[in-house]
């Protein structure tokens, strides 16, 4: 019999910890049991960081993938997918135009290629760094020597989804890769000396509650300093173009579940959700989330970096306002090192 969800429950298992079946019960509450939820995130949140919101800006400088995940639509064997690769000068005027809107750190993101050099995107971190930004990466599995070369240059946050903790469903999903690999990766991320991100794609077919719970270990057996979960959208020309989309809502429960039990997280509140529901970062927040990250990828090109169709794009005066609705005050990831 599922439990029925309480502040004292709450608070209870904030003191003794949740198990198995608490974060079922999470990812599974009634309306009225998540906003308790929601309430007890945000205190959490509130206690641990302060009611802050951290403001990134991110740029999709290259989307050429050697992949071929069944969701996404850069994947390699979408025969109509158009490839593109911003220049070491673009990507340095676009960070200058963050820094001169008081963002103060930029993610560089990309598909997996090698169709960018280790010493070129070294040569890139270096050159942002030097304006006084901190450099998120969020470019895929490469060689791990690379690895050193990129945070010398000043890279010391990378995000690697896992996608999802059931081993069959991800090997369906990305078809030549395993689990362990992935898993691997983000330790061997950590080695060399990196704040790591990864988290769940919710939604996509076949996965269970069961898995999502399993999701929320790994991230906490990662030690991960940031804890990411979007919601699946279908991507035209993919094999999964004509599936239903995930459920934002036990999205949200997931990010509840996330601050709940992982605490001293960094939770972005993602662009699937504003895509799928009114208010959508406004509600992650609520759920608990603490960070929001700006598109600045090209106009021209933003709708080839196809992570699913039609997109939202978060822009600089959208964050501000979702940031001051949910009575935060804009800060940026720095603080969190001095």
């Amino acid at each position: 019999m599922r439990t029925k969800i309480t502040s004292e429950w709450i608070d209870e298992k904030l003191k003794s910890g949740f198990l198995r079946d608490d974060l079922r019960s999470i990812l599974t509450s009634t309306d009225d049991e998540a906003e308790l939820l929601y309430l007890a995130a945000r205190k959490v949140r509130d206690e641990v960081f302060g009611k802050k919101a951290f403001i990134r800006a991110v740029v999709e400088f290259a989307n050429s993938c050697r992949c071929s995940c069944l969701y996404c639509g850069m994947r390699l064997n979408n025969p109509d997918g158009i490839r593109f690769s911003l220049d070491h000068a673009e990507l340095c005027a676009i960070a200058q135009k963050a820094y001169d809107n008081g963002i103060r750190t930029f993610f560089l993101q990309a598909a997996e290629s090698e169709s960018y050099g280790a010493v070129w995107l070294r040569d890139v971190i270096a050159d942002i760094k030097e304006l006084g930004m901190g450099v998120l990466l969020c470019v895929g599995v490469h060689h791990e020597s690379d690895l050193d070369l990129w945070r010398q240059a000043g890279a010391y946050k990378f995000i690697l989804k896992h996608e999802t903790a059931d081993r069959e469903l991800f090997e369906k999903m990305k078809p030549g890769f395993t689990l362990e690999d992935r898993i691997e990766w983000l330790k061997t991320l950590r080695r060399h000396g990196y704040h790591i991100g990864s988290g769940p794609l919710l939604g996509l077919p076949g996965q269970t509650i069961d898995s999502l719970v399993d999701d929320l270990f790994l991230l906490r057996d990662l030690h991960a300093e940031m804890s990411s979960v979007s919601v699946f959208l279908p991507a035209a020309g993919t094999p999964l173009e004509d599936e239903p989309t995930g459920d934002p809502e036990l999205g949200l429960r997931f990010i509840a579940a996330m601050r709940l039990f992982l605490r001293d997280t960094l939770i972005p509140a993602t662009s699937t959700f504003e895509k799928l529901l009114p208010n959508g970062q406004y509600r992650c927040f609520e759920a608990g989330a603490n960070v929001i990250t700006v598109n600045m990828t090209p106009q021209k090109l933003r709708d080839d970096y196809t992570i699913y169709s039609d997109r939202f794009y978060v822009g600089l005066e959208h964050a501000r306002k979702t940031i001051r609705k949910a009575g935060l005050v804009e800060t940026t990831e720095g603080e969190l090192l001095s």
